[in-house]
């Protein structure tokens, strides 16, 4: 039996690193409480195979996997791989450890979508041309969704399609694309064999800058519609957490 949450949070990190240790560490103190006292979340950390001090069920240490740039993806969906494996979740939510995730307000977010329908659900996206298609991706930074059906459509690619992804980009010369793992899993989604239904939210709901609005969207944010922001410092994640709390996070 796996354990069954209504929402598991995959968050790629890296603890090697001072920078990326201290977004960590900086998430256990603020959002990270949040759903750490949510018994129907689950926030897991997926890491390169070195290990470090970080110690605990929720630090996940991907074998063969390194702490540099080209290892996001695999992070992203190696993560994903071990969450279908290991838990029954109705969403999962995708994030880097710059993202600050309003738990509550996101969970009431889910409830108005079917889990078992086949969806892909996120914001402050764009369009590449990738071969003869024209492909829309949440943003990555911002974090996307995909529900319990969506993982399991696209888990029986999550073993190879970091490498079939480097292979398609490195053919066609989009070499800048290598690291992108959120427009990678978008181009798989909306394969035909996935096809995956987009549900592109407003910007400021899964936002790709942070609560302040910068770099794209200044004096457009308003702090109460955010589910996540994306370019957080430290001291947004503390500034932010407690706008939420004095304000019932909005919900």
């Amino acid at each position: 039996m796996t354990e069954e949450y209504d929402l598991v949070i995959c968050v790629f990190g890296c603890d090697t690193v001072e920078k990326y240790r201290n977004q960590i560490l900086k998430i256990n103190e603020t959002w990270g409480k949040d759903a750490e006292s949510n018994p129907n979340v689950k926030l897991l950390y997926f890491l390169g195979e070195e290990k470090t001090s970080l110690q605990g069920s929720q630090y996940i240490n991907l074998s063969g996997v390194k702490n540099d740039y080209a290892s996001c993806a695999y992070k992203q969906f190696l993560g994903l791989k071990y969450i279908h494996e290991h838990y029954t979740a109705k969403f999962t939510i995708c994030a880097g450890t710059d993202t600050y995730i309003n738990v509550p307000k996101l969970v009431n977010y889910l409830f108005r979508f079917n889990h078992k329908a086949n969806l892909y659900i996120g914001g402050h996206g764009d369009y590449r041309q990738i071969i003869d298609r024209t492909v829309y991706f949440h943003s990555g930074g911002a974090g996307f969704v995909i529900t319990q059906e969506c993982l399991r459509q696209l888990y029986p690619k999550l073993t190879t399609i970091t490498d079939d992804w480097n292979e398609l980009c490195s053919k066609n010369n989009y070499y800048y694309y290598l690291g992108a793992c959120d427009l990678a899993i978008a181009y798989y989604l909306q394969h035909p064999d996935i096809q995956s239904t987009v549900i592109k939210a407003d910007d400021c709901l899964f936002n790709g800058c942070n609560y302040k609005g910068n770099p794209c969207h200044s004096d457009v944010i308003h702090t109460k519609n955010i589910i996540t922001c994306h370019f957080m410092s430290l001291e947004d994640f503390d500034e932010f957490n407690k706008i939420l709390k004095l304000n019932n996070y909005y919900v």
